[in-house]
């Protein structure tokens, strides 16, 4: 038969298992909105029954329960849901950052609209037709001028931003690689931490948190695999180990060799870094880790993001604008080199064709400059300024050299029609992978998240446990007194 005392230390263990369980969701309840916090739960476990099977083990009808046990304080976590919340997280990433930037690129081309360069064009061709109408007057002239002015101005305009913007990618290129770098720090010295507490049986529940935090914030920024690997000493069962990172491509898969961000084994982080090559035409983007070279088309998330607006989006626009602004300024100066206002010692009407950020009125030129007609031809010839006007508008040209030639409105057109596709795409992917994101993030809450409700009744469930344990330690106290101090009397 079990003594009364062990009873009493059954109660007191049961007391302590209890206060343990109480402490544990007050620790949810203060915690419910804290960002990353997974709810925590004691695991109570029997004792080892009375009496253990041996030679000099009491005969009794059976064996008896000792009371319960308080072994772990763990986490609920599931890592599962976690792999699918990266996930998607990961593409959310991505078209994140490509849908900033193309909208950026929406607002500098402003098409369609009043100041756009289509509009601007327009009004070019506009005051080309005047002239035609009125070739022997002097005010379309300087509007001629003027318009030709703000035509190459546009294009400037467009060619400055669209590269200021560029160079703004890169700066955020630059930035992302920093904050995967100082992650990676972090996880690594979580994992030290975590390496000094668990070989002693703890369960570091808290920094497990952190780390899980962390490795999502990353998880926006590249695709990453996680490995766990085991602390070993006396390690609790239910202890989470140190994690081992890896960088992986957008289907998931390891590099190979493996591009390990942060070693768990050896307890050390490589540092990412990224260099620039290529032309203004086309610019690269190289992504090394420990000495690898990651393959810039395979790797997603945020990085690979700006990487790919940086070096195609923009360089594609920009290239299709020097394109435009040279063969539309060589086209109109070949027709204007015809006109009886051309001065070989002034030159072309735009002195430099070279790109859309050159494209430049020639500054020498002055409205007596400006004519309608040929050299020589009638007081009413136009066909000068017929002919600067069907540049614009009628006028077909080879302007991506894959013979098509198109008018240069269509072509203008067509650019715009492409960027405000990719956008839209761009747009709507960020849409549905925020949505697919967020149901990921409601499924795994559903498992980690505190629920207030749900705490509060467990809450009555420990507090009557403890109430009832406290009660048997009552009874069994008025036991012993009447054992000790009555009997006999």
């Amino acid at each position: 038969m079990i003594s009364s005392f062990a009873s009493l230390d059954m109660m007191r263990r049961a007391l302590s298992a209890q206060q343990l369980a109480i402490s544990t969701t007050g620790n949810n309840i203060s915690n419910a909105n804290t960002e990353g916090y997974s709810r925590q739960r004691v695991n109570l476990t029997e004792s080892n029954a009375f009496p253990s099977p041996g030679a000099n083990a009491p005969h009794i009808p059976g064996q008896i329960g000792t009371g319960v046990d308080a072994t772990t304080v763990q986490r609920i976590r599931d890592s599962f849901a976690d792999d699918q919340y990266r996930a998607q997280a990961n593409s959310n990433g991505y078209w994140s950052a490509k849908s900033d930037a193309l909208s950026q690129m929406e607002d500098v081309m402003n098409e369609p609209s009043d100041t756009g360069l289509s509009t601007v064009l327009n009004n070019f061709w506009n005051s080309l037709q005047d002239l035609a109408s009125n070739p022997g007057n002097d005010g379309p002239k300087s509007v001629v001028l003027q318009n030709g002015k703000t035509v190459s101005d546009t294009f400037n305009y467009l060619s400055h931003s669209l590269t200021d913007i560029q160079g703004n990618l890169k700066e955020q290129i630059d930035v992302s690689t920093d904050t995967i770098n100082s992650i990676a720090s972090q996880i690594n010295d979580i994992n030290i931490e975590i390496g000094k507490l668990e070989p002693n049986g703890l369960v570091a529940n808290d920094l497990y948190d952190q780390r899980d935090n962390l490795v999502d914030q990353l998880s926006q920024l590249v695709n990453v695999k996680v490995t766990r690997v085991e602390s070993g000493g006396n390690a609790s069962p239910v202890a989470e180990g140190k994690y081992t990172i890896e960088i992986t491509n957008k289907s998931g898969q390891s590099f190979t060799p493996p591009a390990t961000l942060v070693d768990g084994s050896h307890l050390t982080f490589n540092e990412m870094s990224t260099t620039y090559g290529g032309t203004a035409a086309n610019p690269t983007v190289t992504v090394s880790l420990n000495g690898q070279t990651l393959p810039g088309d395979q790797m997603n998330g945020k990085l690979q993001g700006l990487i790919d607006s940086y070096s195609k989006d923009y360089p594609d626009m920009l290239t299709n604008l020097d394109q435009m602004a040279k063969t539309f300024g060589d086209a109109f100066n070949t027709v204007y080199a015809q006109s009886a206002g051309y001065d070989a010692s002034i030159g072309d009407f735009f002195s430099d064709t070279s790109s859309a950020e050159n494209l430049k009125v020639n500054d020498s030129l002055t409205k007596s400059n400006i004519s309608a007609g040929v050299k020589g031809g009638a007081s009413d010839d136009n066909s000068i300024a017929q002919g600067l006007s069907d540049v614009i508008k009628t006028g077909k040209y080879d302007f991506d050299n894959n013979g098509k030639p198109v008018t240069l409105t269509s072509y203008l057109q067509g650019i715009v029609g492409d960027m405000g596709v990719n956008a839209q795409q761009a747009n709507r992917m960020t849409s549905n992978t925020a949505s697919l994101m967020q149901t990921a993030s409601n499924n795994r809450q559903s498992v980690s998240g505190v629920s207030i409700d749900e705490e509060m009744i467990n809450l009555i469930q420990y507090q009557h446990s403890y109430s009832a344990a406290a009660r048997v330690m009552t009874t069994l106290d008025d036991m012993l007194d009447t054992l000790i101090n009555k009997m006999g009397v």
